[in-house]
């Protein structure tokens, strides 16, 4: 019973996810299309209108990279009603979308690569570390929707708001400190010699992803109905 409400979710996820890149890339793509006829009535050149339908597949992968992310953006709260309302547990809701997370991540990667493969040789390194970016990038919004789904919409707007904000400062303090424009935090050798390394950037990475994932399923199991 627990497998069949795990593939529940899994299933109902795709499938939702779809329902979203279908609309997102047939919108995307009409206006797309929509404009380069526009061009070709304008300018009569049949040559320049080939050469623009080449731009399509580097479109429908963005697409897919933006539904990829703000799906799991958007979705937690809504995905743990419906979880709710049909006696799926907290920790059965968890498991079927950290599978659905990353399916659909190789997916849309798998996709961006074979995109890429029309203006770009493969590059073993190259599609290693997008693979990453993908995983990193996507699990930092499960973990920040998790987290919004928490809250009430006027908690929402602030932290929405006010989180940005003082990211933003802080990582503009950073990169002055790490050039000098503020003396007081600037960082002395031993902070570049451990920057300039490429095992700090692996431990950062990992850390991150661990607290990332944690903070993911902390939210993910503290979610509770709510009126807003």
């Amino acid at each position: 019973m627990k497998n069949q409400k795990r593939n529940l979710i899994i299933s109902t996820t795709l499938r939702r996810a779809g329902w979203s890149a279908g609309i997102a890339i047939a919108v995307g793509v009409g206006v797309e299309l929509l404009v380069y006829l526009l061009g070709l009535i304008m300018n009569q050149n049949i040559e320049s209108f080939l050469v623009s339908l080449g731009a399509i597949p580097g479109t429908i992968s963005s697409l897919l990279s933006l539904v990829l992310f703000f799906y799991f953006l958007l979705t937690p709260y809504s995905d743990f009603k419906w979880a709710i309302q049909n006696n799926i547990s907290r920790r059965t809701q968890w498991q079927g979308r950290i599978i659905s997370v990353i399916l659909l991540t190789l997916l849309v990667w798998f996709v961006n690569q074979l995109t890429s493969l029309m203006h770009y040789p493969f590059s073993f390194s190259s599609s290693w570390h997008s693979l990453l970016a993908y995983f990193c990038g996507v699990l930092t919004m499960v973990a920040v929707g998790n987290g919004f789904a928490l809250l009430n919409r006027r908690w929402k707007w602030i932290v929405g708001i006010g989180g940005p904000v003082v990211c933003i400062v802080l990582l503009s303090m950073i990169g002055y400190s790490m050039v000098g424009l503020i003396p007081t935090l600037s960082a002395n050798k031993l902070v570049y010699m451990l920057v300039s390394t490429q095992i700090t950037w692996w431990v950062i990475l990992i850390v991150y992803l661990i607290i990332i994932f944690f903070l993911a399923k902390f939210f993910n199991d503290k979610m509770q109905l709510r009126r807003d």
